[in-house]
């Protein structure tokens, strides 16, 4: 049985009404126009009969209503704000001119996100993102939730055994690897009850997707099989490593690679439908395996091949990852070769991190074919605030108007975790209907008095400053952490940073974030608490802590090195304390709790073992990450209660005791020593035998109360 998409109508825009508003929709009207041709537009005339919301899609409807809400209202819907704050009589405000997207892509996700941030999700959780996304104006949404149905399908047709197909698949929150074809059979079996649950899933996200007019991005094929399949038929075939993993992957000219390419994305056709839109990396942060410009043409082919073969309307959707990762291999003559081998019209690229690192300037324009600025912002979930508003603002207008920029179609967030900084996002919205916000200073105006419900001089000025420091961030990232650090008793005794590409960890409190500290601070009350500005107070809290704590650290490690016992008893108790302060402090907060991260995972188990399994999974994704010695260790690192305490706060216990006693003793650190112990501390806690309890939220205190009672130790000295 083939799947049948549903067609966007106006009852699932007013059903979007009825969830984020409640009671209150039925003041407002949706009123979806489609069939024009040209951009995405909306239009909001509030009368004396209600309020109309009016657009060329449900996507649009929604846009209007967060349009309403911000500019008229003075509210919004952020992740962390959900219940907009209506006055008791609707502002009547006439018609207002019509907006227009100059975009027609507005795209959401990224293939990391499946894993870092939704792994877990259940349709509830997944019916709130979706209504989100529409508000924010998505028009083209990564889907990757339920694709390993399809995979099953193809590899069992292929001629693998269940059990083989399913420990292919590996475990749940790895699967976006599998498909970026940098890993597999890593974190399984995947269990049938997965499977059927999210093909289940899956199909319920795209048909409220589409049923708003969005146009999903599906998975394509780019030649990763498993080892055993390419065995059994003697298959051509090469091994591409990645990091502490390889994969085999099929040579395009084989008879293998258009016949699974095709029997995975008829399945997938099957199950879910299609809108045409395909997402392929053969080479992420692979380097490919040959060198000849023609050769690495017939890869391109060969995928988009696969993708045509089943639908003569397929657009490839192509992250530009590798050409700025992988610089050294991507000359101008492969990266030409490659993007010369697919029509222009029959491609989409992705500039994954053009915040930051745009590719768009480095590659012609990418040739001329249709590509989307996109704001990637955070790594594996990295903790610490960071972004770069300005360049949020006006990168994408600036890049349209750059001759090499000229076949800029849209604008993105592919961020591989969220949930950090919902003020970029907000931005990112506005920017995509208005094509770019000419002063952030003005805008952020506008932003405090619909988060906070009200507006002061205060309060204007701490946002004044976060916009001049965290937000006006020129690395890749914030400072890193080292509460996230595996410790070390090696060389200078400084932990090194997880490889997600954070700035350098920051021992010194800048100026402007302490003073925004203390003016959020200052205006928040009680009632402030659980809300935005309790989330704001909490995210800048913590950032503090992060620089406080490496501080500590160092003098730690000085104090080690100089086998000083009292002031490295001095140094290592306080940051103990700085770390067990974190923990308490993100415990008031319902965003940065490990025990809901697990509670999702085990939901999905319909036994103890698959709850083993899942919660094994979502615990070593945070941690190890991959094997016990493995590079990518805490690259995915958070500051979320339960884990700061359980176990980031417990390796920097090991190591203080560690040092401690080598001191006493005038024995060496033993580096290798510590680390074997550690690492196998680690394992255990992964299993489940090493889990500390996280305050349930009743017990965990007020975040302004918790503030309140850090500020005075951890404030910087003034005068």
């Amino acid at each position: 049985m083939w799947y049948v998409p549903q067609a966007p109508d106006n009852q699932a825009a007013q059903h979007l009404l009825q969830r984020l508003l409640g009671d209150r929709a039925a003041e407002f009207t949706a009123d979806v126009v489609p069939g024009e041709s040209g951009p995405d537009w909306y239009e909001v005339d509030a009368g004396p009969g209600g309020v109309v919301l009016r657009g060329s899609s449900g996507v649009a409807v929604a846009s209007a209503l967060r349009w309403y809400l911000r500019t008229v209202c003075r509210t919004q819907i952020t992740w962390d704000a959900p219940v907009p704050r209506l006055p008791d009589r609707l502002p009547r405000t006439g018609t207002a001119a019509r907006t227009t997207s100059p975009y027609r892509h507005r795209y959401h996700f990224n293939v990391c996100t499946f894993g870092y941030t939704t792994a877990f999700w259940d349709w509830p959780r997944w019916e709130r993102h979706i209504d989100w996304m529409a508000l924010h104006g998505v028009t083209t949404p990564l889907a990757m939730t339920g694709m390993e149905a399809a995979w099953q399908r193809a590899l069992l047709h292929a001629g693998l055994d269940d059990e083989g197909a399913r420990r292919f698949l590996g475990g749940p929150a790895y699967l976006p690897w599998n498909w970026l074809s940098s890993l597999d059979s890593w974190g399984g079996p995947l269990p049938q009850g997965w499977i059927d649950g999210h093909a289940d899933l899956g199909r319920r996200i795209l048909d409220r997707e589409r049923s708003l007019g969005m146009r999903p991005v599906l998975q394509g094929f780019s030649g990763h099989v498993p080892r055993e399949l390419i065995a059994d038929r003697g298959a051509r075939s090469t091994t591409l490593p990645w990091w502490d993993f390889e994969v085999g992957v099929l040579d395009p000219r084989d008879p293998l690679f258009e016949e699974f390419g095709i029997a995975l994305l008829t399945e997938q056709t099957r199950l879910f439908g299609t809108d045409h839109l395909y997402a392929a990396d053969p080479f992420i942060e692979t380097t490919p395996p040959v060198t000849d410009p023609a050769d690495i043409a017939r890869v391109a082919q060969a995928v988009h091949g696969a993708m045509t073969a089943v639908d003569d309307r397929a657009t490839w959707v192509l992250q530009a990852w590798p050409f700025s990762y992988r610089s050294d291999y991507w000359t101008a003559e492969r990266t030409r070769a490659f993007l010369d081998a697919i029509p222009d019209e029959r491609m989409l690229i992705l500039d994954l991190w053009a915040e930051h690192r745009p590719v768009w300037r480095d590659t012609d324009g990418y040739r001329g074919k249709p590509w989307v600025w996109c704001m990637l912002h955070n790594l594996g979930g990295r903790p610490g605030l960071y972004g770069r508003l300005d360049e949020i603002a006006t990168g994408a207008a600036r890049a349209r108007t750059d001759p090499r920029g000229s076949s800029l179609s849209g604008i993105g967030a592919s961020m591989e975790a969220f949930g950090a900084d919902p003020v970029l996002y907000e931005l990112l919205a506005d920017v995509a209907w208005q094509g770019g916000v000419k002063d952030v200073r003005v805008w952020l105006q506008s932003w405090t008095r619909a988060r906070y419900g009200r507006v002061s001089p205060l309060l204007l000025r701490a946002w004044e400053l976060l916009h001049d420091t965290v937000y006006a961030a020129d690395g890749p990232g914030p400072p890193g952490s080292v509460i996230v650090c595996r410790p070390t008793s090696a060389g200078d005794l400084r932990p090194e940073l997880p490889v997600h590409l954070a700035a350098p960890a920051s021992p010194t409190v800048p100026p402007g974030l302490d003073e925004a500290w203390t003016l959020l601070a200052g205006e928040a009350t009680e009632e402030d608490s659980a809300g935005p500005l309790g989330r704001d107070l909490c995210d800048v809290t913590a950032q503090v802590l992060t620089h406080v704590a490496c501080e500590q650290q160092g003098r730690a490690a000085d104090a080690a090195l100089a086998r000083d016992a009292d002031r490295f008893d001095s140094a290592a108790t306080a940051l103990l304390a700085t770390i067990e302060d974190l923990d308490r402090l993100l415990a008031t907060r319902p965003e940065y709790r490990l025990d809901a991260w697990l509670a999702d995972a085990r939901s999905w188990a319909s036994t103890p073992a698959e709850a083993e399994l899942y919660a094994a999974d979502a615990r070593r994704i945070l941690t190890l990450w991959g094997h016990a010695r493995s590079e990518l260790h805490d690259y995915s690192g958070r500051h979320w209660a339960g884990l700061v305490r359980s176990f980031h706060l417990h390796r920097w216990r090991r190591w203080y005791e560690h040092i401690g006693r080598a001191i006493e003793t005038g024995s060496p650190y033993r580096a290798k020593e510590f680390e074997a112990s550690l690492i196998d501390w680690e394992e255990r806690w992964i299993a489940g035998r090493s889990e500390a309890k996280t305050p349930g939220p009743h017990a965990a205190g007020a975040t302004l109360d918790v503030v309140r009672t850090l500020m005075p130790r951890y404030r910087a000295p003034r005068g």
